[in-house]
């Protein structure tokens, strides 16, 4: 998770070098990066030159490498990068948006509740790819900034503003401020996916699998979406909900697609 740092800043830890790779090619500023003797070897000579002077290199034998990371498989390389921290209001205000809108509106990806890491990363992973405009982590949810979570995103925690620890009842007003309807998820939501408009701004609300969206949110709601499904599961997992759902979003908003490896 950030760390306290300066005001709006927090360090973030990048336990692989594909993480550390994706925060330079986005114009991260590395605090410190740590390498194991086998990392220094692989990794030392394509890494070290993208450094600033500033950033501080330590050189450690493997084994005090392995146990000062969380990954079960280390790499050989880490780093503390600074990233920003936002609040609700900061992702709707000029340059502090630094996240694209596809179709020019807003686009807010909620997570309720959601406590599976590997799940957290997928739908931040899913909301960049198709455009929100930011990732709201309500209170009592997984972080998005768990070290498995920030894996799972491959590197899309670093390409989207992220706000979390947010009350049900701050989202509401700011969304009922700005003229966000809300669409919440369940899985036996009464409104078909294909069948919303989906073209303007909107504050997407992806619930728990067992607990769903909490009562506040469902009151609150414009719509209680459904994903249809050609047989009878019980529900898809909320990361691979999130992403369909804003697959048609981006679909209906005329988003221009590129090409893309998995």
């Amino acid at each position: 998770m950030p760390l306290e740092g300066e005001q709006g800043h927090g360090l973030l830890a990048l336990e692989s070098p594909r993480l550390i790779a994706e925060a330079l090619r986005s114009g991260f500023r590395l605090e410190q990066v740590l390498l194991s003797n086998t990392g220094e070897d692989h990794h030392g000579p394509r890494l070290l030159p993208q450094l600033s002077k500033h950033t501080a290199v330590t050189v450690v034998p493997d084994a005090v490498f392995q146990s000062a990371v969380n990954v079960e498989q280390p790499q050989g390389a880490a780093a503390l990068v600074r990233v920003p921290l936002y609040g609700l209001e900061q992702v709707f205000s000029g340059k502090e948006n630094a996240a694209e809108q596809v179709g020019g509106a807003p686009l807010l990806v909620v997570a309720a509740g959601l406590q599976d890491p590997g799940n957290m990363g997928t739908l931040v992973r899913a909301a960049d790819a198709f455009g929100a405009t930011a990732m709201v982590a309500l209170t009592d949810t997984v972080s998005p900034w768990n070290a498995k979570a920030v894996r799972a995103s491959a590197g899309s925690v670093l390409h989207i503003p992220i706000v979390t620890k947010v009350e049900p009842s701050a989202l509401i007003a700011l969304c009922r401020s700005r003229d966000l309807p809300i669409y919440t998820t369940a899985a036996k939501g009464k409104a078909p996916l294909p069948q919303l408009p989906l073209r303007g701004g909107l504050c997407l609300v992806i619930g728990q699998e067992g607990a769903g969206v909490p009562r506040e949110l469902q009151r609150a709601a414009t719509a209680n979406v459904a994903v249809p499904m050609l047989r009878d599961v019980e529900s898809l997992n909320a990361g691979v909900a999130g992403a369909i759902i804003l697959y048609e979003v981006a679909r209906q908003r005329g988003f221009e697609r590129h090409d893309v490896s998995v």
